[in-house]
């Protein structure tokens, strides 16, 4: 599959949150926060699929 460099920032973009979140969670585990934090990091990967199909169906170079 051939994407533009718009398709790869934005996927890029969203993966250093989610990594963050995850890495947060991963630090504090058994917290309110650590738990916040997975959740959000959950959210933020439904996010970002949501993101990459929108992008993905209306660009010209990557459909």
């Amino acid at each position: 599959m051939k994407t533009c460099p718009r398709f790869t920032r934005i996927r890029a973009d969203f993966e250093r949150d989610i990594h963050y979140l995850r890495n947060h969670a991963d630090r504090h585990q058994g917290t309110a926060p650590a738990k916040t934090s997975a959740r959000n990091a959950l959210g933020t990967k439904q996010r970002m699929a949501e993101a990459l199909t929108r992008h993905y169906s209306h660009c010209p170079e990557c459909g």
